[in-house]
């Protein structure tokens, strides 16, 4: 049986500042690093030959909108890669709650409760990179309004349409439904994982039609005099 042995070392904190993703800001940002738990490891593999690990596992902290979160920065000695200078071992970086660069949700306590939901579900999916999850929740989005909205028809592609025929939905805004729904297709009978950006830039457009169609609303209706 292979041997495996650890070493575990508090490194107090690192007075350097770093920019890394913030959950809250939603870009880089100055962090310090308020702790970190090194582990050390290594799997005797008989033959002289061994498996090697390295992984840093820091309390993070914006200097910003001082929100803490936990990141792991690791490499393997069975992932060695070769660039202009030689070899090299590639760190593997993980935030934890994960988080994406841009995307910044909006006031979903303003939503239905499903649609809620559903909002919430998917953008967590983007954030922890399941992108194949994603475009199927922005399709689910799409269909729980319409659905909401009471549109009409057999299937998502005529309940969009009759979005339109309601005047809820410009002709602009349904073709642009119609892309989020054949995305959301793919992901789910294809199993197809979209990049990215093209899910952030669905969640954008999923975003100005859930804020004109329930959010303004809503604070309109708190802020105006019924009367008015």
């Amino acid at each position: 049986m292979c041997k495996i042995t650890k070493k575990f070392v508090f490194s107090e904190k690192d007075d350097g500042k770093r920019r890394l993703i913030c959950r809250e800001c939603r870009r880089e940002t100055l962090h310090s690093i308020v702790y970190s738990y090194n582990e050390r490891g290594s799997q005797d593999c008989d033959g002289g030959y061994s498996v090697d690990w390295d992984c840093k596992n820091q309390i993070i902290q914006c200097l910003g909108c001082e929100t803490v979160s936990f990141r792991t920065i690791s490499t393997c000695s069975e992932d060695m890669d070769y660039n202009d200078d030689g070899m090299y071992y590639p760190e593997a970086i993980k935030y934890y709650p994960g988080r994406s660069v841009g995307l910044k949700s909006i006031e979903s306590d303003l939503l239905p409760y499903n649609i809620r939901k559903i909002y919430e579900e998917t953008m967590l999916s983007i954030d922890n990179k399941q992108y194949i999850l994603a475009g199927i929740g922005i399709r689910a989005i799409v269909e729980t309004v319409c659905k909401d909205l009471d549109a009409k028809g057999s299937n998502l592609f005529d309940k969009i349409n009759s979005l339109r025929e309601m005047s809820i939905v410009t002709s602009e805004g349904a073709n642009t439904l119609h892309k989020l729904r054949v995305l959301g297709n793919d992901a789910a009978h294809e199993v197809k994982a979209h990049n990215s950006q093209l899910l952030e830039l669905a969640m954008e457009i999923i975003e100005h039609m859930l804020d004109g169609t329930y959010i303004i609303p809503s604070k309109v209706q708190h802020v105006f005099p019924k009367n008015g």
